[in-house]
């Protein structure tokens, strides 16, 4: 049992460690600046003032708006278009667009090629896909990005765009990388060519961009990048994950040579094996593993490791053995046969910089008569034990008496927690039969799994979940427009004369942003309720929804509770429904600029437009920025919205009304259905405050008591945002803000984001404790949100919340919080944060939402210290 889980931490150790290609997906600077002007560079440009290559960047409109080389393309153009990016990255995504020029431009390439180099390779390398393409499909107007996956990825430092016409043309090019920061310090690995099995199935390393001959040098390739092969050796005749070797093609056993950035001291290697023993596929018998500092000479006394067979289980698996803190540049490893061939898919190492000076190894010296070895004063010893060594055999028996002890003590400990649980399912059960039994012991207490759990359990955490939850049901379509993931949670405000048992004192909880609709009929009948019931008028029937448990007990429903302002909300509210009118946006007038957002409800764009309408109702004749959103372009008839629904929920948002909100301005009722709201000019506010010079902190409280104004505001009708964050404000001129969603989908913030087996995204820094494990949103979980966005605010949007925390780590914090054990860590204080805001912070951070402050005392705080700042 014991040895079983120590097998299964050492494999969720191992994979969480390699590469994930799915979260390596950012946008690397083009865009935002952060790659630097000096660091893009072209063959030639038509004009150095207007269309160089500092002016191609993506969704930018620099100058002529983008880069133009001086010669027309053809079939074999020379010209490129350079980015620098200094270190290596793992790059997965290439975007171009063409040169939009402020509306006169009409040049583009229709496709291109990628180049690319890194300090090991010394050359340029050309890209090819999994099929052996080079082309790739590029833009087909002016203005709308064409993102490519790179499959497989690229190891880089330096990409070159090389524009590609089938005739000759003019092409202007603006471009993105899309990846990651290779961390890891594997500069290349060298090993012998794969062999092919009888079958015809090819097992040589198919993506290696090294040097190519009976060995394989100086290059990286499938064996780093993040893919694990499957149990069936058969899938890997259309794209190789195993690189095999066969014991009768070799006179000596294989052998690989990973070579590292710097020295470093490792303290693991997890090699992913495969294991079709009826197929003569064995797991090696035994690795020998050798470091060298110098890569000229491995020390001695390599670390030998010895694999116990297993002929019963033909699923390929993680083997990790321990490296002893080992110190090298060079890794060598050799496997030795334990049946006709070894399949080897990915080889991570757990291991960081060493600390020290550290000599290249010196050829060994003669062996002297007494057989006893010289060994190098640089060179880490690894300590023997010698059967004549009493010490070392009593330190041994201690230690292990004290482990055997301190686990009895701890099964006792587990046993006990957990006597007192009605259901009980292991965090660490991986295979799809745990997974069924977890669900099942969730299900028959009463609970339903939340869309989190998998990446709770991801985590190692044991989780309760007593709240219930909605059901979680995945759509093909989330809703295309929102508060973000704003989900409408609703709260049936009852007549106090009206004679109502207590179970009908309920909060309804939405599901999730992809399972349903964001205004479910139900729910917009409940709002118009709600307005209805202030001005005494009759009451329709409430809707049914069961016997549900309240999720925010402290909220009654009576209508003596409500505070004078919340019912001039509603009354206002009610008019409004009443009387609003979502006009319908002509499409001609719109011009789209660039796309904003992708996700699963569809595409949203920044668009121009003109005869924008005014909160009084008169047409502007300005041209403003908008933001339009629109259904995602596959979604069936039946997936969409009919047209009553699609009226219903724009109208219900339509008559939301504050200035700290992006209002709807609009509709296009023909396919695709679409909607238009407010944009600012400066964009969002998390790249704003990164890019700018930084504001005067009586701006940075006018900006955060502008946001907390607008969230009071959705408070008052008990809409629930879920992701509030400065990625999620925008900003206009004279420091305006509003309210929105359109950072939850933007590719450039994808790392703010835990993504789960395509489930949807969890803000997890953002998020209150409760949201996370319980699954539980209310308005006071956006007030720990607001917290967190106010150490956005006040840190300039440049440290990120909990930064020396990993997601898991993060986790982990949140369910202390959660057991209530005192051990629970809250963000720091950034440099630039009063005092006095940083004690608002930790009250909005308290366990118990109750004593959590509402907007509506938190606004009225920081239009006082707004009062101080005006006076001094």
């Amino acid at each position: 049992m014991l040895s079983c889980l120590a097998v299964l931490l050492l494999v969720e150790a191992s994979l969480l460690h390699a590469l994930d290609i799915s979260q390596c997906i950012a946008p690397l600077g083009m865009e935002s600046g952060l790659i630097a002007d000096k660091d893009v560079t072209a063959s030639s440009c038509y004009n150095d003032g207007n269309v160089a290559p500092q002016n191609g960047r993506l969704n930018q409109d620099i100058k002529g708006g983008a880069w133009c080389p001086r010669s027309q393309i053809t079939t074999e153009s020379t010209e490129w278009l350079e980015i620098d990016l200094h270190t290596v990255h793992v790059i997965t995504g290439a975007g171009t667009q063409g040169r939009f020029g402020n509306g006169q431009g009409q040049e583009y390439a229709e496709a291109y090629v990628l180049e690319y180099w890194r300090p090991k390779l010394g050359k340029w390398v050309r890209y090819r896909s999994l099929d052996g393409q080079e082309k790739l499909t590029g833009n087909t107007n002016t203005y709308l990005e064409k993102k490519n996956h790179l499959e497989p990825p690229i190891w880089a430092s330096k990409v070159r765009f090389i524009p590609y016409s089938s005739h000759r043309r003019t092409v202007c090019m603006r471009v993105e990388l899309y990846g990651c920061y290779w961390s890891v310090g594997v500069v290349s690995y060298s090993m012998p060519k794969g062999d092919r099995r009888s079958n015809g199935i090819e097992l040589t390393d198919m993506i290696y961009d090294g040097q190519w001959g009976e060995e394989l040098r100086g290059g990286l390739g499938q064996l780093v990048d993040g893919q694990f092969g499957s149990d069936d050796i058969r899938e890997a005749s259309k794209n190789s994950a195993w690189v095999g070797w066969r014991n009768d093609s070799r006179p000596d056993p294989p052998v690989i040579i990973f070579e590292f950035d710097k020295v470093r001291e490792f303290s693991a290697v997890h090699i992913f094996c495969n294991n079709k023993f009826m197929r003569d596929v064995l797991v090696f018998s035994e690795a020998i593993i050798s470091f060298s500092i110098g890569g000229r000479h491995f020390q001695d006394e390599p670390i030998h490791y010895t694999y116990v067979q297993d002929k019963i289980f033909e699923n390929a698996r993680n083997v990790s053995i321990k490296l002893h803190h080992r110190i090298g540049k060079w890794v060598r490893i050799e496997l030795q046969f334990a049946a006709r061939w070894i399949l080897v898919s990915e080889i991570v190492f757990d291991s960081d910089v060493a600390q020290g000076n550290y000599t290249p190894e010196s050829m060994k010296p003669p062996v002297s008569k007494d057989k006893t070895k010289v060994i190098s004063s640089k060179e880490v010893p690894i300590s023997t034990a010698h059967q004549e060594d009493p010490l070392y055999v009593a330190i041994v028996v201690g230690v292990l008496t004290a482990l055997v002890i301190l686990l009895a003590v701890a099964i006792f400990l587990i046993i006990h927690r957990h006597k007192h649980r009605k259901c009980f399912a292991s965090p660490l059960a991986k295979s799809a039969v745990s997974q069924k039994r977890a669900v099942e012991s969730y299900s028959g207490c009463g609970t339903s799994m939340l869309p989190e759990n998998k990446m709770i359990l991801d985590c190692g955490l044991d989780v309760k979940s007593d709240e219930y939850q909605e059901p979680y049901q995945a759509l093909k379509c989330a809703p295309y427009f929102s508060y973000s993931t704003v989900l409408l949670e609703m709260k049936d405000f009852k007549d106090s004369n009206t004679a109502l048992s207590d179970s009908s004192n309920y909060d309804y909880a939405v599901p999730e942003l992809s399972s349903a609709p964001l205004l479910t009929k139900r729910m917009g009948e409940t709002l118009s309720q709600q307005a209805t019931e202030l001005v005494g008028e009759p009451m329709d029937t409430l809707p049914d929804l069961g016997t549900r448990r309240s999720l925010n007990p402290s909220v009654r429903s009576k209508q003596s509770t409500r505070s004078p302002s919340q019912q001039e909300i509603l009354l206002d509210l009610k008019r409004r429904l009443e009387t609003t009118n979502v006009i319908e946006f002509p499409r001609h007038r719109l011009r789209m600029i660039s796309k904003l957002a992708e996700g699963a409800f569809g595409t949203v764009y920044v668009a121009e437009a003109d005869g924008v309408p005014e909160y009084n109702g008169a047409i502007t004749s300005e041209k403003r920025l908008v933001a339009v959103k629109f259904l995602c372009h596959d979604a069936t008839l039946k997936e969409r919205y009919i047209m009553e629904e699609f009226e219903r929920d724009v109208r219900i948002l339509a008559a939301l009304s504050s200035p700290h909100l992006a209002r709807v301005l609009g509709a296009c009722r023909s396919p695709p259905l679409a909607v238009v709201l407010e944009y600012l000019e400066l964009g969002d506010l998390c790249a704003f405050l990164r890019a700018a010079i930084p504001p005067t902190a009586a701006t940075l409280l006018h900006i955060a008591t502008q946001i907390a104004a607008g969230m009071q505001y959705l408070e008052s009708l008990n809409f629930v945002h879920r992701d509030l964050a400065a990625r999620n404000c925008l900003i206009g001129k004279g420091y305006q803000i509003k309210i929105s969603d359109f950072g939850t989908d933007n590719e450039a913030y994808t790392c703010d984001y835990y993504k789960v087996d395509g489930r949807v995204p969890l803000p997890l820094r953002w998020a209150a404790w409760e949201s996370v494990l319980r699954g539980k949103y209310t308005t006071k979980s956006d007030v720990w949100a607001f917290a967190v966005t106010l150490h956005e605010i006040y840190s300039l949007c440049r440290r990120r919340p909990y930064e020396h925390l990993t997601d898991c780590e993060v986790l982990d914090n949140l369910s202390h919080l959660q057991a209530d054990d005192g051990m629970f860590e809250c963000v720091d204080r950034a440099p630039g944060c009063p005092r006095d805001l940083y004690e608002l912070m930790l009250e909005c951070w308290r366990r118990d939402e109750l004593d959590r402050p509402t907007f509506g005392e938190i606004h009225l705080f920081l239009q006082r210290k707004s009062l101080n700042y005006a006076t001094t």
